[in-house]
């Protein structure tokens, strides 16, 4: 793998014939890195259209598009209802295997057909939980899957 050197070469040189305002010597750039993007006048209008209506800035979306690309996680909003349906089941199948624990305790036997209808209910949302914490924790098919939206985009 290159080092940030070898792919930006004169990036540790002293800038010349560059003018700095006050301004921007007090902005933080450290760790960050500016990607330039040309887009055609009708490529341009259909992203700032997609963009406006989402809520987002040119920036965020465009960062956005390079974070999946490179693998990094994002959860969209989808994701985030599912887990958050996931997360409401499995609080309230807590809650009923708690309620059994009591009526068990208070007549000293226990309901096996509810029981076995909330481990059953359990082990269906823990599957679905793990199947979306496999994907989203996966780094590798991330960038994977970064990837082949680049081979597909480049093919088109």
């Amino acid at each position: 793998m290159k080092t940030e050197q070898e792919i930006e070469p004169f990036l540790f040189e002293p800038a010349t014939n560059q003018r700095r305002s006050p301004d921007q010597s007090e902005i933080d750039l450290k760790g960050y890195r500016i990607v330039s993007l040309r887009l055609r006048a009708a490529e341009y209008l259909c992203f700032a259209g997609q963009v406006t209506t989402s809520g987002m800035t040119n920036n965020q979306a465009l960062r956005i598009a390079a974070r999946r690309i490179a693998g990094f996680l994002e959860i969209d909003a989808q994701t985030r209802e599912l887990l958050g349906d996931i997360s409401r089941n499995l609080s309230a199948i807590s809650q009923n295997l708690s309620k059994l624990n009591r009526e068990a305790t208070a007549l000293g036997t226990i309901d096996m057909g509810a029981l076995a209808e909330q481990r059953l209910a359990f082990g269906q949302e823990y599957v679905r939980l793990q199947q979306k914490l496999g994907v989203i924790m996966n780094v590798s098919l991330r960038r994977q899957d970064g990837m082949a939206m680049l081979k597909a985009a480049q093919r088109s």
